[in-house]
């Protein structure tokens, strides 16, 4: 008896190129996969997944979340030297926040759709966590990027 198997994806070798745009290309990268672009559709891409799947690397997202929140808790104080979140937002948003923080810090493998999700609601000022007329809202971005780190079966 012959069975069906799935189609495997594999990405194409790694070249040099490859390392270089996955090393100067972050943020398109990290975008195309924030918004589902499967990794193994490009050698940059598959390079910036592993990258941003490591556990330290995940641990450094998870310690940087703690911190938002904390610092919200304490009503941190705004700095005129940069970009602050908003206490608010991250105030309302604290448990999906600790949730995030707590799944990127566990050592289980990941997807790296929820970990580039993640990095990208901390990293875009113009998103909801620091640009107030954004119509994004922390909460659901938090929330996506936890259901979208667990591996699909």
């Amino acid at each position: 008896m012959v069975m069906d198997l799935p189609a495997l994806h594999i990405a194409p070798p790694e070249r040099l190129r490859d390392r270089l745009v996955a090393r100067l290309r972050t943020v398109s990268l990290d975008t195309a996969l924030a918004n589902g672009t499967p990794s193994e559709a490009d050698a940059a891409l598959a390079l910036r997944a592993r990258r941003l799947t490591n556990v330290p690397r995940r641990r450094e997202l998870a310690l940087a979340i703690r911190h938002l929140v904390r610092e919200a808790d304490r009503g941190g104080a705004r700095s005129y030297l940069r970009v602050s979140p908003l206490s608010d937002r991250v105030s309302a948003a604290s448990r999906e926040l600790a949730m995030l923080a707590e799944k990127l810090a566990e050592p289980t493998p990941v997807c790296a759709r929820g970990v580039a999700q993640a990095l990208l609601l901390l990293t875009d000022g113009t998103g909801p966590l620091y640009n107030p007329r954004s119509e994004g809202s922390v909460r659901d971005r938090a929330a996506s990027a936890v259901a979208n780190l667990t591996p699909a079966p």
